[in-house]
């Protein structure tokens, strides 16, 4: 399997944990602007899995079906630890696309920055700051 194959099997399975974890985190929310939000960036995870499903496709390659559960990656119990989940979940979205351009050439390196670039810009929203290096915390200087 190619660093490309498995950064993309990778990204699936990071946007189908992302499509859980706000379908589960995004009803803690109270604010129906963050609501809101939430359920735009739902359905944008909703059309990631479709779009990385179609380029393994193109390679050949079928992405594991999503699994009935997630780990969160933190407990959510109200709204505050609801956005510490969802900035999380678009961080950990984000490395798995920082992966696909790092294995990746031509338009689809381009389409999976822009798509790092969408996580980074969640992200920074849940979180209140931005981060230096999106889809890279924890792995920096390592």
């Amino acid at each position: 399997m190619s660093d490309l194959e498995s950064a993309l099997l990778a990204a699936a399975a990071a946007e189908n944990a992302a499509v859980y974890g706000y379908s589960l985190a995004g009803a803690r929310l109270a604010d129906p602007h963050q609501l809101a939000v939430a359920r735009a960036a739902y359905d944008v995870h909703r059309a990631q899995v479709q779009t990385v499903t179609g380029w393994l496709a193109e390679r050949s390659s079928t992405p594991a079906p999503p699994a009935p559960v997630y780990d969160l990656p933190s407990p959510v119990n109200d709204p505050v630890t609801a956005r510490a989940a969802l900035a999380a979940i678009e961080e950990s979205t984000a490395a798995a696309y920082a992966d696909v351009v790092a294995a990746a050439a031509g338009p689809l390196q381009r389409t999976a920055a822009l798509a790092l670039q969408s996580a980074a810009v969640r992200e920074a929203r849940w979180r209140t700051t931005s981060v230096p290096f999106p889809g890279l915390l924890g792995r920096i200087g390592s």
